[in-house]
C-alpha cells in the first residue's frame, strides 16, 4: 500500500539487476534524518533478485513504492518515476549508489528560498579500477546560493543524482529524459537549467557514487562501444540545441549552448574509432553549425567564435596513450588515424583539446 501522507520529497530510484548493491541504497533512504519522503523504485525488467529485494523493503516501509516494467532503459525508468511523483521536490538515486543520512534534510532546506536547483558534493567509491583518482568533474563551482550564470553552468557537473529539482518546472515545461539514448543527464540538466535563476551549492559530499568498471562510464574507460557512444553524444548535443531553438531560449543562453554543443561534439570526435566515421562526424558538425549556429554569429561572444573557427579549421584532436606513454593522436585534417603525432604544445580552449604544433612520428620512432 502506498504511503498516504503527502511527501515533501519524491526520490526516484531506477533499478536494473543490482541485487548486490540495492540493499545499501534502500537502507540509506531509511536512515535519512528527514522523514517526509517517498521513494519510487522502478524495476526495469531485472532478471536477478532485485524485484524480491524491492518487495521486501516495500513491505517494511510504506514510503517505498515499487513499479515494475519491461526493460526500457534508464531514461524510461526515470520518466516512469516522474509520472508517479507526488512531492513538490524531486531527487534521484541510482540503485548502486547511496545517500548520506542528512542528504534529504540539507537538500530540502536549501530549496526553501527562491532557488530552483540545489547541488551537493559527491564522494566517489571505486570498484574494479586499478587507478583510483577522484574526478575534479564533481568539484562545485561555488558555495551557497548564487544567481545562475554561464560560468557556473560550464563548471557544474550534469549528473541528476546529486541535485534536487522543482516538480512544478518539470510539469510546466513537460521535461523528460530522452529515451533510448545514453548521456541522458546531459540533456536533462541542460533543458532544466534554462528555467533556473538561483542555484544553491552545498559543499558537503552527501551523495556516494559507486564508480564501477562494469558501468557505462567504466566501459568507456576500457574503450568499449566507442562508436555508439560517439553517435549518441552527437544526438544529445543536437537535441539540446534544438530544444532551446524551438522554445526561443537561444539569446539568453548562447555562450552556454555553444560551449555545451562543442564540448559534446569534441568528446564524440575523440571517441570515433575510424577515419571515415571521424570525417563524416565532422562534416555533420559543420553542417549543423552552418544551419543553426552561424545565423546567430552576431550575438556570439568572441570565445565562441574562436571555438567554432577551430572546428572549421579541422583542428580537433583526440588522444590515446600507447607505447609507454607516447601520445597517439587522431585528427581530422585528413591525416590517417593510425599515423598520429607527438604533441609538442597543447592547450585547452574552454574544455576542447586542440593542438598548435606537432611532428609526425614514423614506425622507427616506436621501436
Amino acid at each position: 500500500m502506498r504511503y498516504n501522507v503527502m511527501p515533501r520529497i519524491s526520490i526516484i530510484v531506477p533499478v536494473y539487476n543490482c541485487a548486490s548493491y540495492l540493499p545499501r541504497c534502500l537502507d540509506s533512504l531509511l536512515e535519512q534524518t528527514f522523514r517526509d519522503w517517498e521513494a519510487i523504485c522502478i524495476n526495469d525488467g531485472s532478471t536477478d533478485d532485485s524485484a524480491k529485494i524491492l518487495k521486501t523493503y516495500a513491505e517494511r516501509d510504506a514510503r517505498i513504492h515499487v513499479i515494475s516494467q519491461a526493460n526500457f532503459g534508464l531514461s524510461a525508468a526515470r520518466n516512469a518515476g516522474l509520472s508517479q511523483a507526488r512531492a513538490n521536490l524531486i531527487m534521484f538515486c541510482d540503485s548502486d549508489d547511496w545517500y548520506a543520512p542528512t542528504m534529504c534534510e540539507k537538500m530540502y532546506s536549501a530549496m526553501q528560498g527562491d532557488a530552483e536547483l540545489a547541488v551537493c558534493g559527491v564522494q566517489e567509491k571505486f570498484e574494479g579500477f586499478r587507478h583510483r583518482k577522484t574526478a575534479s568533474y564533481f568539484e562545485l563551482p561555488g558555495t551557497g546560493k548564487m544567481p545562475i550564470t554561464d560560468n557556473l553552468l560550464w563548471r557544474c557537473n550534469v549528473c541528476v543524482w546529486n541535485k534536487i529539482f522543482r516538480r512544478e518546472i518539470l510539469e510546466r515545461e513537460q521535461l523528460k529524459f530522452p529515451e533510448g539514448l545514453l548521456f541522458e543527464d546531459e540533456y536533462f540538466f541542460a533543458v532544466y537549467s534554462a528555467y533556473v535563476h538561483q542555484v544553491v551549492f552545498l559543499p558537503e559530499r552527501l551523495y556516494f557514487y559507486r564508480r564501477s568498471a562494469s558501468s557505462i562510464m567504466g566501459c568507456l574507460v576500457r574503450g568499449r562501444a566507442l562508436k555508439q557512444c560517439a553517435e549518441q553524444r552527437v544526438r544529445i548535443a543536437n537535441l539540446i540545441w534544438i530544444y532551446h531553438e524551438q522554445r526561443d531560449l537561444m539569446r539568453k543562453r548562447l555562450p552556454y549552448l555553444v560551449h555545451t554543443w562543442l564540448r559534446l561534439y569534441a568528446s564524440a570526435l575523440c571517441l570515433s574509432g575510424d577515419e571515415e566515421g571521424l570525417i563524416e562526424m565532422e562534416e555533420n558538425a559543420l553542417n549543423f553549425a552552418r544551419s543553426h549556429i552561424e545565423p546567430l554569429s552576431r550575438d556570439l561572444p568572441l570565445v565562441s567564435k574562436q571555438r567554432l573557427a577551430l572546428l572549421s579549421e579541422h583542428r580537433w584532436v583526440g588522444t590515446r596513450f600507447k607505447w609507454g606513454g607516447l601520445l597517439r593522436c587522431r585528427t581530422t585534417d585528413r591525416m590517417r588515424p593510425d599515423e598520429g603525432s607527438i604533441i609538442t604544445r597543447k592547450y585547452y580552449l574552454l574544455g576542447i583539446l586542440c593542438w598548435k604544433s606537432w611532428k609526425k612520428y614514423t614506425s622507427s620512432a616506436l621501436s
